[in-house]
C-alpha cells in the first residue's frame, strides 16, 4: 500500500488520468452507441473539439447527460432534440440546414469567395502597376549614357 502511495505521489499525471467518471453500460451496443453520439457533438466551450475529446466540465455533464439518457432508452433523435433545445444547434457538428443556420453553411463559402476576389484584385493590380516599365525624360536618358560612357 505505501509502494502505491508513494507512487501516486511520485507520478501525479498518472492520478489524473484514471477516468473519474468511468461509462458502465448495461450492453457493449450501448457503449458504442454513447460513443457514437459522443464524438458527434460538439463541446459548446472548446475549440472544435467534440464532446468524447474534450476535459471541460461541461463536456463532462454532457457525456453524463447522453449516458443517462441511453440507459432510460431514449433514441437518438431524442437525445440531438434535448441538447440542441439547450445548446442550440451548435452543439451538432452537421447542423440542420434552416434559416438560423444558413450562416453555418454558407458563411464558409462566402469567405472563400471574398479572398479569392481580394486575392485576383491584388494580382490584378500588382501586375499593371509591373507590366509598364517607367520611361526617362530625355535629359535623364543623356545622364545614363554619360555615366555608361564614362566607364
Amino acid at each position: 500500500m505505501r509502494l502505491l502511495l508513494l507512487f501516486i505521489l511520485l507520478f501525479p499525471s498518472i492520478s489524473f488520468a484514471i477516468d473519474q467518471n468511468p461509462m458502465e453500460f448495461e450492453t457493449p451496443e450501448q457503449q458504442e452507441r454513447f460513443w457514437k453520439l459522443a464524438n458527434e457533438l460538439r463541446c459548446v466551450v472548446c475549440q472544435n473539439q467534440s464532446v468524447a475529446d474534450s476535459n471541460a466540465g461541461i463536456a463532462q455533464d454532457v457525456r453524463d447527460v447522453v449516458r443517462d439518457m441511453i440507459l432510460k432508452g431514449k433514441t437518438d433523435d431524442e437525445i440531438y432534440e434535448f441538447l440542441v433545445e439547450r445548446y442550440s444547434d451548435y452543439v451538432l457538428y452537421n447542423p440542420p440546414l434552416k434559416p438560423k443556420t444558413y450562416v453555418l453553411w454558407i458563411g464558409p463559402a462566402i469567405l472563400f469567395f471574398i479572398a479569392l476576389f481580394g486575392l485576383l484584385f491584388a494580382i490584378r493590380h500588382h501586375a499593371k502597376d509591373t507590366a509598364k516599365p517607367e520611361t526617362l525624360t530625355e535629359e535623364e536618358q543623356q545622364k545614363v549614357q554619360q555615366a555608361l560612357n564614362n566607364q
